[in-house]
């Protein structure tokens, strides 16, 4: 049995709730016995809430974490990961960039990892050239800081086990949440391992990550990583060796 929580954050989403919670229930349902889909809702302003709200009146398997204040992607991904109850966390873009039907293949290679990224497999994921500058530059900057040296640091599809996630003390409420989970854990010397996923660009609603504040935003947070790190403790945990469906 792998017991997993699909955490999605969410921020004004209301064109794809439907189809992301329809695909997310049936892709589970497929692959898994114990799933639950954790919604974090960053303060939404349009009715994304409230499309949520329905879909967790009809199936317990969805929650819906709503925060009273937007605290950006970081906030509402450590809200979503600290709400999540299962054993495995896997998180994700809310429009499904990446197609879930890969999690078995992901799952299947935490018997030798702690943590776990995406990476596309055959798609090249940059959508412009502004895009592309944006993203090696960045990633150049994570691995020249950090030692953290990962294909794409920022890839939309992430999981790590619960006992790893509640050791970690994140911060950032910007995209830089992403790189600073693999530099806590690596510093804490847990296992990181890369996998191979199918990549699709999204076709509803818009992106805001490459927004000149959401850029300032991130490198402001990997700067205060960087001169001021949190105090980490690595904490005895019972490893997860069954991960049978």
């Amino acid at each position: 049995m792998t017991p997993i929580s699909l955490v999605l954050p969410m921020f004004n989403e209301a064109p794809c709730v439907d189809s992301t919670i329809t695909t997310a229930l049936r892709v589970l349902a497929e692959n898994f016995s114990v799933f639950e889909i954790v919604v974090a809702d960053d303060a939404s302003t349009d009715h994304s809430a409230a499309l949520l709200e329905q879909w967790v009146a009809r199936d317990p398997r969805v929650r819906l974490v709503r925060l009273v204040r937007n605290e950006r992607f970081g906030g509402a991904l450590r809200a979503g990961l600290t709400a999540a109850r299962n054993e495995f966390l896997i998180y994700t873009d809310f429009d499904l960039q990446i197609g879930l039907e890969c999690l078995p293949e992901l799952m299947a290679a935490f018997h030798d990892a702690d943590v776990l990224t995406g990476y596309s497999a055959d798609v090249e994921k940059h959508a412009n050239w502004r895009a592309k500058v944006i993203s090696h530059t960045y990633n150049f900057l994570v691995r020249a800081l950090f030692k953290v040296r990962l294909r794409d640091i920022n890839f939309g599809l992430k999981a790590v086990r619960k006992p790893v996630w509640d050791q970690l003390r994140l911060r950032s409420r910007s995209p830089f949440v992403d790189a600073e989970l693999f530099v806590q854990v690596s510093r804490l010397g847990y296992r990181i391992k890369q996998v191979a996923v199918p990549f699709s660009f999204r076709t509803t609603g818009a992106s805001h990550i490459r927004r000149f504040a959401v850029i300032a935003r991130t490198f402001g947070d990997m700067v205060l990583c960087w001169v001021a790190p949190p105090r980490l403790t690595r904490l005895k945990t019972r490893e997860t060796t069954d991960l049978q469906r």
